[in-house]
């Protein structure tokens, strides 16, 4: 049995073995591949890493908090993951350990289909899904890119790593975009499900708005978005191209995003896309 998985802590809320083994058997492969969920505390991520690499493990996911320590435990890390500077999918070439980032895929293939051409964008948020948006964005070429963040040291950190500007989190409603992202928890299920990362009174309908929070489907930033007239790219959609991605990496197969969404939409939110 040939084994992949995905290492995080904690690990409850996963939908990753549901996708992955959901495409095992969508192709015909569940006979000799499984999927699995090792919770992993930072503490224990360098001798799992030993075991990974004695077992072996053919693939895996890495999620938080690991995304950034897991490149210190690999052969080689592509453009992408260096570009972020975190990683989530690992796989083999040529006997060498790869670390990837597909969440940069898994971001730019929502805009892409929909064939959303921002001319200036902000970002809402300084973790690594704000990271792997900013990489993103500069391989669509976006003309003109913005960081903000409660934090303004970190924000401001952020925007010198990248050569980016960097907005007041109080003046964030000034920037002139035409693409607003948010990659912070807030609208999440839990504590944040009630707020929006955004005041409801400056969205505006020329402006698309994309919201990494893909739990509840429609968070609070998206339905003032939607009432204000704006187009809205739902989370799911990164998390849907991200694992199709991590799937390619690791099978050479692409799993039919129609498909997975509506395994996906059941799973989340007991119903249909």
């Amino acid at each position: 049995m040939q084994r992949y998985g995905i290492i995080g802590y904690p690990l409850a809320q996963t939908l990753s073995p549901l996708v992955h083994n959901w495409g095992f058997r969508r192709f015909g492969l569940d006979g000799d591949n499984v999927y699995e969920a090792w919770p992993t505390p930072p503490e224990d991520l360098a001798a799992f890493m030993t075991r990974f690499r004695a077992t072996p493990i053919l693939g895996l996911s890495v999620t938080l908090p690991h995304k950034t320590a897991i490149l210190e435990h690999v052969d080689v890390v592509t453009d992408l993951g260096q570009a972020v500077g975190a990683a989530n999918t690992l796989f083999w070439r040529n006997g060498s350990l790869w670390a990837d980032n597909t969440d940069v895929e898994g971001f730019c293939r929502p805009l892409v289909m929909r064939k959303i051409n921002a001319t200036a964008a902000l970002v809402l948020g300084c973790g690594g899904a704000a990271r792997a948006a900013l990489v993103g964005l500069k391989r669509l070429g976006v003309p003109r890119v913005a960081v903000t963040g409660r934090t303004a040291a970190k924000a401001a950190a952020l925007a010198r790593e990248f050569g980016l500007e960097q907005v007041a989190w109080e003046n964030r409603a000034g920037f002139p975009a035409t693409l607003l992202v948010n990659a912070t928890p807030m609208g999440m299920v839990g504590k944040f499900e009630g707020v929006s990362p955004y005041p409801v009174e400056a969205l505006q309908p020329h402006c698309t708005t994309y919201d990494l929070v893909y739990n509840p489907y429609a968070t609070c930033f998206a339905r003032e978005a939607a009432a204000a007239g704006a187009a809205v790219v739902p989370g799911m959609e990164m998390f849907l191209y991200q694992a199709i991605e991590q799937f390619r990496l690791w099978t050479g197969r692409v799993l039919p995003d129609d498909e997975l969404r509506q395994v996906l939409m059941e799973a989340l939110y007991g119903s249909p896309a």
